[in-house]
């Protein structure tokens, strides 16, 4: 079981999953967002964005609940250089006074904001960036340009706020994009690979491979899979 409740402000989403009886191999696909996880025994963790597929071994009946903050607040909410936590899972504890980071798993576990966390505002010119390079529209130079940034300087907002930098996010959007559409079975492999911005369909695959460690079509058949 796994289900998810939209967020607002520097939160995407609330989610929950329970693993069956059964146990199960879960893979973790690049989304460059990140998760406050919290396991029914008080036990948090911070995952990083990530850039890279994972693999977890999940154990029978374990309870998992967790905040998922977009992918422009993290270095706001937590008042880090984001880039430090790329691809990385911490202990909250590693990250929070013991105490503040005790509480904001309660909280987590509740379904609330933690109150011991408080963003700063996000930079506009970042979560405009953010969105338009997630959602295709256009290149990082031109970005740049819309945000009347450098690049250069662009990217450093991207590292420190996002923890991974522009490329990394227009890379991720369109897999992400082609994944949406892949998830609903109404298209090909090649007219996915148009819909998402690739170039053709042996770009698709050599992206995709290299996300998650498979190829486009046996991805999409073990994402539809029950088990």
């Amino acid at each position: 079981m796994y289900r998810e409740r939209p967020g607002r402000g520097v939160v995407h989403c609330w989610w929950e999953q329970r693993v069956g009886d059964a146990g199960r191999m879960q893979r973790v696909v690049p989304d460059v967002c990140s998760d406050i996880i919290v396991t029914a025994d008080g036990t948090a963790v911070l995952v990083g964005p990530t850039t890279e597929v994972a693999l977890h071994d999940l154990a029978p009946g374990t309870d998992f609940r967790g905040l998922r903050f977009r992918t422009e607040a993290l270095g706001t909410t937590l008042r880090l250089r984001a880039h430090e936590l790329r691809d990385a899972t911490l202990p909250l504890s590693a990250l929070l006074p013991d105490d503040v980071a005790r509480r904001v798993a309660e909280e987590v576990w509740l379904g609330r904001f933690p109150a011991g966390l408080r963003p700063d505002p996000v930079e506009p010119r970042l979560a405009y960036a953010v969105r338009r390079l997630w959602q295709g529209v256009t290149g990082v130079a031109a970005v740049a340009e819309e945000v009347n940034v450098a690049e250069r300087h662009l990217r450093r907002l991207f590292l420190d706020h996002t923890g991974v930098g522009p490329k990394a996010v227009q890379r991720v959007g369109r897999f992400q994009r082609f994944l949406r559409a892949g998830e609903s079975g109404e298209l090909n492999l090649a007219g996915l690979a148009a819909l998402a911005g690739y170039a053709d369909q042996a770009h698709l695959t050599r992206e995709v491979r290299a996300l998650t460690g498979l190829s486009p079509g046996a991805l999409l058949r073990e994402r539809r899979s029950p088990g």
